[in-house]
């Protein structure tokens, strides 16, 4: 105990000591420092002087020698950067004062006549006069005759220059001349620059180090072939492409320049692949669905071929299901995907109740317009029962089409932006279908700037051709109401109703919004909202109802979440609590 005791007494000494020390170099930098005008001038000139005044400055309580040695230093460093600049004759007078205890450096800047450029030789030769990006440089040269010699124009060009030699692979691009001329007694300057581009290499042999795919497979993630033309633009966009295929933790891709022969880059990637398999648990809460629990697995590769599967099962009071979805890439593995799904639902939210099952295949590719296009084959069998009635049974096989696109500044909080969704299914009786139905859903939203603020508009559109709505599955039958819908009412409970007030849906539907939200502080916002809409079997009586209300947004980090009170028109002393959290668009 002795010596422990002896231990801890010279520690806390040590650590009282360090902490003195620290202070004191604390209050030492904090010290006032003197003080430095620049009066005369502006422009670039007053910029550059001002970015050349040395970090460290004199104290306040400095001697006069250290602060004339200072000045000195100070003035050698002006005349360069105001030659940087293009004044060469530039005169400085510094004026030294001591003012409530604090050196006070006024140095007057008399700029005098700057240098001009009288003439100037752009010279690009070389293969690479046929790259847009060069004719481009060699057509929009760094002066014009007559501008005053900013040295750094010219160093920005010729890193240009560089620049998009090392992009597009002109790897032996050279200035045979690059020379400026300056008569200071004439005011003037020379600018010559001749640069030469060379022959641009070309994609050598493309090596892949990998262990998840098997080479027919990995093959189709590769954008880049032996004989394309180099381009590190290529390079990285090869990167994204095997980043986003979900398959690799770590992605090298190295560009062997010192082994290329005859223009010929060889290129190595290597990957590392990720675990397998990735599990997901979430505990969640929605206005519209109530309390929830969702599980899921991800096995990112099931085989060579590329496979993934993904399985996962939520549980709550209104809405349970359990999917498995098996996704195979295609030709073109970015924008082309084969998937294989089964999904199992019971959905006992309102008066109505389902329980499905359901089997199904669908082919989704993405157009250079970035259009989302899929074509669907899905077995339907569903049991619907509304309350006190008989269920009813059906099944159908339906056939499928989808279109969508997003356009947006920001996928997660856009300031101006659309989305645009249709589609169209259909089954034909006797197929292995009960009916012959036809089903048309469209979608639109538009999110533009205005002010401070943001207007929102929605539009939802749903069309069926089929004989009666009881025979129509509960998936297939459309409803209003909830916090995507028309706010102010519950989830789903507008529609068609039966003589005991049962909510049935509707064939057809029609909603539509307009809200403006407005920052209030940082991350936070409040909304102005009026919806309208419903769910009917007649387009002639459409009986649409109107909610309106007020918000609050909030930027979380795993997106918007929006608070909304609505009050419906028919009953506005009864508002409604909607939560939502999820991409605007």
């Amino acid at each position: 105990m002795k010596y422990l005791s002896k231990y801890t007494t010279s520690l806390l000494l040590l650590v009282l000591s360090s902490t003195l020390v620290a202070a004191t170099d604390s209050k030492e930098d904090d010290k006032p420092l003197s003080i430095i005008k620049l009066v005369g001038t502006g422009g670039d000139l007053y910029k550059n002087l001002k970015l050349n005044i040395p970090i460290r400055v004199p104290e306040c309580n400095a001697e006069k020698e250290q602060i004339e040695q200072f000045i000195k230093s100070l003035k050698k460093r002006f005349r360069k950067a105001s030659r940087a600049v293009g004044y060469y004759d530039t005169q400085f007078t510094p004026n030294l004062r001591r003012l409530q205890g604090c050196w006070n450096i006024t140095v007057s800047i008399k700029a005098n006549r700057p240098i001009k450029v009288s003439q100037i030789k752009i010279k690009l030769t070389g293969e690479g006069l046929t790259q847009k990006e060069f004719r481009e440089l060699r057509n929009k040269p760094p002066y014009q005759r007559g501008d005053i010699l900013n040295h750094k124009k010219y160093t920005d060009y010729k890193a240009k220059l560089k620049e998009v030699s090392q992009t597009f692979g002109y790897f032996d691009a050279a200035f045979e001349t690059h020379e400026i001329t300056v008569n200071p007694r004439r005011y003037s300057a020379n600018v010559n620059l001749s640069f030469n581009t060379g022959k641009r290499y070309r994609f050598g042999k493309v090596s892949i180090q990998q262990g998840v795919l098997n080479k027919k497979v990995i093959q189709n993630f590769l954008q880049i072939k032996q004989g394309d033309l180099y381009s590190s633009e290529r390079l990285i966009r090869q990167q994204q492409l095997l980043q986003n295929s979900g398959y690799y933790a770590d992605i090298k891709i190295e560009a062997l320049h010192q082994q290329a022969v005859n223009q010929s880059v060889p290129i190595h990637i290597k990957l590392t692949a990720k675990k397998r398999n990735a599990y997901k648990f979430k505990v969640g809460y929605g206005t519209d669905t109530g309390p929830r629990v969702s599980a899921e697995l991800e096995r990112r590769w099931t085989g060579s071929k590329g496979q993934r599967l993904n399985l996962s099962a939520t549980a709550s009071p209104k809405l349970s299901t359990f999917s498995a979805r098996l996704t195979e890439p295609k030709a073109n593995p970015e924008d082309d995907t084969l998937s294989y799904l089964f999904e199992w639902k019971q959905d006992i939210n309102g008066d109505i109740t389902s329980r499905s099952l359901k089997l199904g295949a669908d082919y989704t590719r993405k157009t250079a317009s970035d259009w989302q296009q899929a074509a669907s084959i899905t077995y339907l069998r569903d049991t619907t029962q509304v309350n006190n009635e008989a269920a009813t049974q059906s099944q159908l096989t339906l056939l499928g089409l989808k279109v969508e696109k997003i356009k947006a500044d920001n996928l997660i909080f856009p300031l101006h932006g659309w989305r645009l969704k249709g589609e169209v299914q259909g089954a034909i009786k006797n197929i292995l279908s009960d009916e012959n139905v036809l089903q048309f859903r469209g979608e639109g939203k538009y999110i533009k700037k205005i002010g401070d603020g943001r207007f929102i508009s929605r539009l939802n559109l749903g069309y069926t051709v089929v004989g009666d709505l009881d025979i129509l599955p509960k998936s297939l039958r459309f409803f209003a109401g909830g916090g995507q819908s028309v706010r102010g009412y519950a989830f789903e409970s507008l529609g068609e109703s039966n003589t005991e007030g049962s909510i049935l849906g509707g064939q057809h539907l029609l909603t539509t919004s307009i809200e403006y939200d407005y920052p209030i502080a940082d991350g936070w916002g409040v909304a102005a909202f009026i919806d309208a809409g419903n769910a009917f079997n007649d387009w002639k009586s459409q009986n649409l109802k109107v909610g309106l209300g007020i918000g609050a947004r909030w930027r979380s980090p795993v997106g918007p979440v929006r608070i909304d009170i609505g009050f419906p028109k028919d009953r506005f002393a009864d508002p409604r609590l909607h939560l939502s959290i999820g991409a605007d668009l």
